[in-house]
């Protein structure tokens, strides 16, 4: 079972304004994928093959867009990726007969995440006092960073952490989710809760 918990992070004004620039700098990597997505005929090939497609260019836009070099590879894939994802939620809400549109281009307070899969991060629960630990990040804004993170429980156990993605709330509240694999979770006592 995927299993995804979220926690509280707790970074500094610095480290909250890397993670801006991070989350917008993928943003306008989306939106600059979107475009040369919708600019492939339909024809040329499936859904996957036509986003890989652009997937594949990320190297050749580092050479014109430097920023991008400040931006762990694997968050660059991953935002590519989402149009996929959504093209295929559309697909799904569409066969379930609702009224759907096509993908936009995001607007700054509309794309609030983004995500390290498989690497680029790591979780540190011993460093921190008192139900903290440390969330090691890599090239967020072009440094690795350590921000803290309030663990108000435990991770169930699992082998390996898959996905790391983090989320900035309209409030400006900054939560990370951990996607991992795992067998079923007990269930709490009332009393536990």
């Amino acid at each position: 079972m995927k299993y995804s918990p979220r926690y509280r992070l707790l970074p500094t004004t610095e480290q909250r304004e890397a993670m801006d620039w991070t989350r917008n700098t993928v943003r306008q990597t989306y939106n600059h994928a979107l475009r040369e997505f919708n600019q492939i005929p339909e024809d040329a090939g499936t859904l996957r093959q036509r986003v890989w497609s652009v997937r594949d260019t990320l190297p050749t836009m580092k050479n014109w867009w430097p920023d991008l070099k400040q931006v762990y590879s694997t968050v660059l894939q991953k935002a590519i990726e989402r149009i996929r994802d959504n093209i295929e939620s559309l697909g799904k809400l569409k066969a379930k007969g609702y009224n759907v549109g096509s993908l936009n281009w995001k607007k700054p307070r509309e794309f609030r995440s983004f995500t390290y899969r498989q690497s680029g991060f790591e979780l540190d629960k011993k460093s921190g006092p008192n139900n903290r630990g440390l969330l090691v990040l890599k090239k967020l804004k072009g440094e690795t960073r350590e921000i803290p993170i309030r663990l108000h429980r435990n991770l169930p156990d699992h082998e390996t952490i898959k996905e790391v993605t983090l989320k900035k709330e309209p409030t400006g509240a900054w939560y990370v989710s951990f996607c991992i694999k795992t067998d079923e979770p007990e269930k709490l006592a009332p009393e536990d809760i």
